[in-house]
């Protein structure tokens, strides 16, 4: 992987039009695939944006380093991302998760769901997001 490679950043809506085209395309070509949608949820980060330079806590770059130039990340907040993983299942995720956890020592909340395993409608993967997440954090979030 490339230090100076660019990932893709789209906001949410764009966010979940790519993965309703995802399955649009899978369903038309029949291809076996699959995805991955995550979250990344990260508490700590306002308190340590007030104590150290924001530079100094680049999630973003740790992100960069273990991502793939097909990923793609929608930020939320300055505390919060979802990421799509093409051709990503829920065990691949899980070695990305703990790469991102030894690479930084800022805590993070994460929620996984996979297509089809968790899901074959954008609904379907949303709606279990979003139950992940009122599971994982406070529940404030409905779709």
């Amino acid at each position: 992987m490339s230090k100076g490679k660019e990932l893709k950043f789209y906001d949410f809506e764009v966010f979940k039009a790519l993965v309703e085209i995802e399955i649009e395309r899978i369903n038309r070509y029949k291809k076996s695939s699959q995805f991955s949608m995550v979250f990344l949820y990260f508490p700590t980060i306002t308190n340590l944006l007030k104590e150290k330079k924001p530079k100094d806590i680049d999630i973003v770059f740790k992100l960069r380093e273990n991502l793939r130039n097909v990923d793609v990340i929608s930020p939320v907040d300055e505390d919060f991302v979802f990421l799509f993983l093409p051709e990503t299942d829920k065990k691949q995720v899980g070695m990305l998760i703990e790469r991102l956890k030894k690479s930084t020592d800022i805590n993070f909340v994460e929620g996984v769901v996979s297509y089809p395993e968790d899901g074959k409608t954008a609904r379907e993967l949303f709606d279990k997001m979003v139950q992940i997440m009122n599971d994982k954090l406070i529940p404030i979030i409905e779709i």
